[in-house]
């Protein structure tokens, strides 16, 4: 199963798949979604109390309710950007599910080509999903990243935010104009590659890579954003179409960079 599936593929293989919409806002699922795709919202992911994400034991409980077994061959897209199907495609992978891929450009490209299109809210008898313990190998922790930065470690480390949130004019994108961090820059020696230069900005599917306009290398990569949704666009990218042998995100981001005490900040 590829890790990547067109609008055309899926259309013509939707029986094939489980399609899952995970979704920031529930009434994006409830305005129109692909035929017989269920709602995953994205908080079932994550801890319900502290800031990480969801426990092996959790997450079972509520991909079984839902519907979906381990054993699925999932198809997972969202909207904004298609970055929380990105986001939820990292997660999963750590958890041990491997039938899986994500619609390229996902709502957006759907919707451009006139695909057929649905309202009503579908549901799955609950089952047993059985996850394995997580494989975090390709995440980061702050501390884990910070000695690095700290003694120079050579290795790429890619900022996605856009140029505005990078240098310091902005701690948040346009879109979350609330969530602000308590200082703006970047961590030092971060290169920025903004995360929209990897899509198409009209169809939002991913460029293929001799279309991409920035280089990066294929050095050890750690890549972050604000919060790690943006990010695992990118990390996707930078290993499924570029099969960079090593990377990580760094899923705490900015957004527990730029509220930490003491650590070293650029602009």
């Amino acid at each position: 199963m590829k890790y990547l599936i067109s609008a055309p593929k899926l259309l013509e293989d939707l029986h094939d798949y489980k399609v899952v919409e995970v979704t920031f806002y529930d009434d994006s699922y409830v305005e129109w979604h692909i035929p017989n795709a269920i709602r995953l919202p994205w908080r079932y992911l994550r801890h319900p109390v502290k800031r990480d994400f969801a426990t092996r034991e959790i997450l079972e409980k509520r991909l079984g309710e839902l519907g979906i077994s381990h054993e699925d061959p999932l198809v997972l897209y969202s909207d904004f950007n298609n970055r929380y199907a990105f986001y939820a495609f990292w997660i999963l992978r750590a958890f041990g599910h491997r039938e899986m891929s994500v619609l390229d450009g996902g709502k957006v490209a759907w919707e451009i080509k006139e695909f057929p299109r649905e309202t009503e809210v579908r549901s799955r008898p609950a089952c047993k999903y059985e996850a394995l313990e997580p494989d975090w190998s390709q995440r980061i922790m702050v501390w884990e990243l910070l000695p690095k930065i700290n003694r120079g470690e050579k290795f790429q480390l890619l900022d996605v935010r856009y140029r505005e949130e990078y240098v310091g004019e902005a701690s948040t994108p346009p879109e979350h104009p609330n969530e602000e961090s308590q200082v703006t820059g970047h961590i030092p020696g971060a290169v920025n590659v903004p995360w929209n230069k990897f899509f198409d900005p009209i169809t939002e599917e991913l460029l293929p890579p001799d279309k991409l306009e920035i280089s990066v290398s294929r050095d050890d990569t750690v890549v972050y954003c604000r919060t790690g949704a943006r990010a695992s666009l990118v990390w996707f990218y930078l290993k499924y179409l570029l099969n960079i042998p090593r990377v990580r995100l760094y899923d705490g981001s900015w957004s527990e960079w730029g509220n930490m005490v003491g650590v070293p900040v650029e602009r």
